[in-house]
């Protein structure tokens, strides 16, 4: 009888205690509530980020008949297209030009209107004006009907003046085919095509935020001109 009182004795003493079984219960949902508090920051913060990044205009991309791009609309904040007059990127200052000089001497009597509306579009008002005048003293739209004339350009090179801020030298051949009684004859100027660039803050008008500031051509003769003659056109991003 004492040897069985002493066994449930000692099986009840190799218990634990009421309070310490819930003592462990209690310290798991402790730190089960820590890591659910731990959380709550990083949830937030990534609402916060959702919710930025939800507010920040949609980035559209036009891309030309030429195959340049141009962003439209408001530019996130500290972009490339965000920068006012404080300079403007190398690359895209020379698509523009290439892109003014695809418009300006491309044309035939069927297009002729839309490729120069474009191109004036690209100028100063003053330069516009100058431009307009000019074309207009010549009669130049109406040499253009009247000889069937289509002007074909082949830009062979280009590079920036050194010294002279968004200003370029464009070499090229330009074929003029005209009509006349029924018989063809084509001419091929090689000409050097001076374009100084002006920088403006980008709109829904000017998304390039660059205009046509000065614009002359003038023939090369000689050696240089054969030169240019017999290379090949110029590719994007080299010659």
């Amino acid at each position: 009888m004492k040897t069985s009182t002493v066994n449930v004795d000692q099986a009840a003493l190799a218990r634990p205690k009421y309070y310490e079984m819930d003592g462990a219960l209690r310290a798991n949902a402790n730190r089960a509530w820590l890591l659910a508090f731990l959380t709550i920051p990083i949830a937030l913060l990534a609402i916060g980020f959702a919710v930025f990044v939800r507010m920040q205009p949609p980035t559209v991309i036009r891309i030309g008949p030429n195959g340049d791009a141009s962003v439209l609309g408001k530019p996130a904040r500290g972009s490339v297209s965000d920068l006012a007059s404080g300079g403007t990127d190398q690359f895209l200052a020379e698509a523009f030009v290439k892109r003014f000089l695809s418009s300006y001497l491309n044309y035939s009597p069927a297009n002729v209107d839309d490729h120069w509306a474009a191109s004036l579009n690209l100028m100063t008002r003053n330069l516009r004006a100058y431009t307009l005048k000019a074309l207009q003293d010549d009669d130049t739209r109406g040499k253009i009907d009247a000889g069937q004339i289509q002007s074909v350009f082949h830009l062979r090179e280009m590079d920036p003046v050194p010294g002279e801020p968004l200003t370029f030298l464009a070499y090229g051949v330009k074929d003029v085919h005209r009509l006349s009684n029924g018989t063809e004859t084509t001419d091929h100027f090689v000409n050097e095509y001076r374009v100084r660039l002006i920088a403006d803050k980008r709109s829904d008008v000017n998304p390039d935020g660059l205009w046509i500031a000065e614009y002359s051509e003038r023939p090369i003769d000689g050696e240089r001109r054969d030169q240019i003659l017999a290379a090949p056109d110029r590719r994007d991003g080299g010659q």
